[in-house]
């Protein structure tokens, strides 16, 4: 709470933070009972009727779903303080434990064309907005390309960012089907591998060590994207090389490894063993599934 500024934490008390009165000796301070006023629910307690602050409505859906213990709590960074603190405080206080939350996750907020979403800069968006004039995979990918705990931006650049990964996915996805549709397994396969075989091979051994790596280090999507990428590149270069027969078992396997972490990621969905398929968001209408989804964020 330390770092907080003043104009953050009147954001995160919102319209009820008081509005101009408050009794606090400190700004920092946050209320877990109030004096109710006329009109208001009133509950009998040692400091005379009264009503939890209202941060307490958090505090007691989780507690009653999840229990004295949470492993994962997540939210906005501007959530930090006061609302988990206050959560925090009245929780370990009604369970009597000393840590009632193991982990929190912050994400950064949304910026639209560099400036932070607000009602009152008038630049809010909606997700069916955004569905409007993009796919799901591209607002998808759009942010796996920026860090969850940083500020995202949402804007021309960003979206065509998106875009220009996707159809790079999709390039080699059809190249390598292309060469999937012939009757490679009649062909001599086993280690006739040359020089530029091992080079890609080595290269997509080195792409998954940098997803792996990449994911352990606070949830790196952007460069695990990065790391896919670059093994798409290569295999492109590989792709073009003058007079090489290409090993199709080996590019069949980058792009069903791809094609994993991409499911993973939330970019794919089917069964198929690699590419995009028929579904995932290609087009600008969603999914009857995908409209609940929305329905509860809209």
């Amino acid at each position: 709470g330390a770092a907080t500024s003043a104009a953050e934490m009147a954001e995160g008390e919102g319209a009820l933070g008081g509005g101009g009165t408050s009794e606090k000796r400190n700004p920092s301070d946050f209320a877990l009972w109030k004096a109710s006023k006329p009109g208001e629910p009133a509950w009998e307690s040692p400091f005379g009727p009264g009503r939890p602050g209202w941060h307490i409505e958090c505090s007691v859906v989780a507690g009653d779903i999840l229990g004295e213990r949470i492993d994962i709590h997540s939210g906005g960074e501007d959530l930090k303080f006061p609302h988990h603190d206050n959560e925090l405080a009245q929780s370990e206080a009604c369970f009597g434990c000393n840590q009632w939350v193991n982990y929190f996750t912050h994400t950064g907020h949304l910026h639209i064309q560099g400036l932070k979403m607000s009602k009152s800069l008038k630049n809010f968006i909606t997700i069916r907005q955004a569905l409007e004039h993009n796919t799901a995979r591209q607002l998808r990918i759009m942010f796996l390309l920026q860090a969850w705990d940083q500020p995202m931006n949402y804007s021309d650049q960003t979206i065509d960012d998106a875009r220009s990964k996707e159809a790079a996915f999709k390039s080699f996805f059809r190249e390598v089907e292309a060469l999937v549709r012939d009757d490679y397994l009649a062909q001599e396969v086993g280690w006739r591998m040359a020089d530029h075989d091992h080079k890609l091979a080595d290269a997509y051994l080195a792409g998954r060590q940098s997803v792996h790596e990449s994911l352990l280090d606070n949830f790196n999507t952007k460069d695990a994207m990065s790391a896919l990428l670059k093994v798409i590149n290569e295999a492109n270069t590989y792709l073009r090389l003058p007079q090489v027969r290409p090993s199709v078992l080996l590019l069949r396997a980058i792009a069903t490894y791809v094609t994993q972490i991409l499911k993973i990621f939330g970019v794919i969905d089917g069964e198929d063993e690699f590419g995009f398929g028929s579904g995932g968001g290609d087009a600008n209408a969603t999914s009857s599934g995908g409209e609940q989804y929305i329905e509860t964020l809209v």
